[in-house]
């Protein structure tokens, strides 16, 4: 997890600048929670072996802009 100004991101060990998830500051929303819990469920499934759901660089097969 990073800590940016307004936000908080969830960003791979691996590669900082390409982050996973972003949570805005704002009054009233707890941001760095909803970062901690993001991260914490993530490194879970990573142990659990299943790798991250898409590799970077890529888009999943079902992606609609």
């Amino acid at each position: 997890m990073a800590e940016v100004a307004g936000a908080y991101l969830v960003v791979r060990e691996a590669d900082p600048a390409d982050w996973l998830v972003r949570f805005e500051k704002s009054p009233g929303f707890p941001a760095r929670e909803w970062a901690e819990n993001m991260a914490s469920i993530y490194n879970r499934r990573l142990e659990l072996g299943g790798g991250p759901p898409t590799p970077p660089g890529t888009r999943p097969p079902g992606y609609h802009p």
